[in-house]
């Protein structure tokens, strides 16, 4: 089986959810903004949010991103 190409999967009508972290100085937080891919909840797609709609995306399955944290916990990233 091979794997699907997430960025074949159309998300034009998707609302990505702002989501906000520690603060990047007193007055201005760090935030992204993400969402289920349509017809794929293994996948997320996630942008910008400071940018909004006109945002480029990234999108990962969910392995892909447990990785990513994985090495980053292990310090090896």
């Amino acid at each position: 089986m091979s794997a699907q190409d997430l960025y074949e999967i159309d998300a034009s009508g998707v609302n990505l959810r702002k989501l906000c972290g520690g603060g990047i100085t007193d007055t201005m937080e760090s935030c992204v903004a993400a969402a289920i891919l349509p017809g794929d909840p293994d996948a997320i797609i996630i942008g910008d949010s400071k940018l909004g709609a006109d945002s480029p995306t990234l999108r990962f399955s969910r392995g892909e991103l447990k990785n990513f944290f994985d090495a980053f916990e292990s310090g090896e990233i």
